[in-house]
């Protein structure tokens, strides 16, 4: 069964142009249960749950991912996202409706990713994910594990327990507060951990089956939004990667 309790929020930056927006807007995954699940499920995390929890959630996925997504932003409906990833290789694409892709980002590992404009032709690289999903530089190796019903933690980043009952995730350039929520344990919010005071973006998941979000719905401090709708997911045995383009470098921005 789908659990309605559960949905995805994440913020972008501003980004020049209509196809940037449309990828900054799109795919930034952090943890963290929204504030409207907390009255309906949301689980207050003791010690002991927070080991259950941490085993549940931190184990490696079950192989490549491959999933499909409809995607909705304020001004444009009907686009889709398609996420697949072979070992630590991954591909992110942005397509109209009824036509070719928009954007495709790549990335390896830990190294840095590369955003493929379309609509200009050109090519770019990012370190952070900033520009290229606009939210603070969630790492796709990450956010990849949060589609896939994960803490978006590999290693290397700081996982602990906060005295709220949420638990606390810092990577490199980035940190989050994540809620759970049980019986399946599950990521329901994430939210970003930024000065005091200071508005950050936020993720809410919902709509879960078993812990994989069905539903993610992406806000930024400034408004914008995106919404993300699972329609396809599969565990590939051997994934195919999509051909890289071959573009010249983007002009400064």
């Amino acid at each position: 069964m789908f659990d309605r309790c559960s949905t995805v929020s994440v913020m972008a930056r501003p980004n020049s142009g209509r196809r940037r927006a449309l990828g900054a807007a799109v795919l930034v995954v952090v943890l963290v249960a929204a504030s409207g699940c907390a009255s309906r499920g949301q689980t207050v995390v003791d010690s002991a749950q927070f080991a259950e929890a941490m085993e549940l959630l931190t184990r490696p996925l079950p192989g490549d991912f491959a999933a499909l997504y409809g995607l909705r932003v304020a001004r444009s409906g009907g686009l889709r996202l398609a996420v697949v990833t072979a070992g630590d290789e991954g591909r992110l694409t942005i397509s109209e409706p009824f036509g070719g892709a928009v954007s495709l980002t790549a990335w390896s590992g830990r190294g840095p990713a590369v955003f493929f404009d379309m609509d200009e032709g050109c090519r770019r690289e990012v370190v952070d994910l900033e520009e290229v999903l606009g939210v603070g530089a969630l790492p796709l190796s990450q956010a990849v594990r949060l589609l896939g019903g994960r803490l978006p933690v590999i290693p290397g980043d700081e996982v602990v327990l906060d005295s709220d009952g949420a638990i606390d995730v810092r990577g490199a350039g980035w940190a989050a507060r994540i809620r759970l929520s049980q019986e399946p344990w599950r990521v329901v919010e994430v939210s970003e951990l930024g000065p005091v005071g200071g508005a950050g973006w936020h993720i809410e998941l919902s709509s879960h089956a078993s812990s994989v979000p069905g539903t993610i719905r992406l806000e930024n401090s400034d408004g914008r939004w995106a919404e993300l709708e699972l329609t396809r997911l599969e565990w590939p045995q051997q994934a195919s990667l999509p051909e890289l383009p071959v573009f010249e470098p983007c002009a400064e921005w």
